[in-house]
């Protein structure tokens, strides 16, 4: 069988890519998360772990307004820290629900492995990684 190159619930975490189903979006996954979860902190940024009893992780943003006042920052920081995930994500140990809070240090300018370096400090604190 051919593969069509589409993300979905059935696309392995192999496949490079960040889909759908590996995104935290809904409130209440959110308030799950900050109640529950484990808070690390390293380098102006913060991550929540839970396991999730699912087949995958799922990977959330917080990034304050207050802190970066235009979205054209807020965005290009999220882009940067999905591409770290997607990258990185068959080193991580599946079942978590994480979400990735940005307090300071970043503007739309920042590398990608100075992200990356935030990313791997706060996933090792947490033991998320295998």
């Amino acid at each position: 069988m051919i593969s069509d190159g589409k993300s979905g619930p059935g696309v392995t975490a192999g496949s490079g890519k960040f889909g759908k189903h590996e995104r935290l979006i809904k409130t209440k996954d959110f308030r799950a998360v900050y109640e529950n979860g484990r808070k690390v902190f390293f380098g102006g940024a913060a991550i929540v772990v839970l396991e999730n009893g699912l087949a995958h992780s799922r990977l959330g943003f917080s990034i304050s307004k207050r802190n970066f006042k235009h979205a054209v920052a807020r965005n290009r920081i999220r882009r940067l820290f999905r591409e770290v995930y997607r990258k990185n994500k068959l080193d991580l140990k599946t079942g978590f629900d994480m979400v990735l809070i940005i307090k300071r240090g970043f503007d739309k300018r920042s590398p990608l492995k100075e992200a990356e370096t935030v990313f791997l400090g706060l996933i090792k604190k947490t033991g998320v990684i295998k």
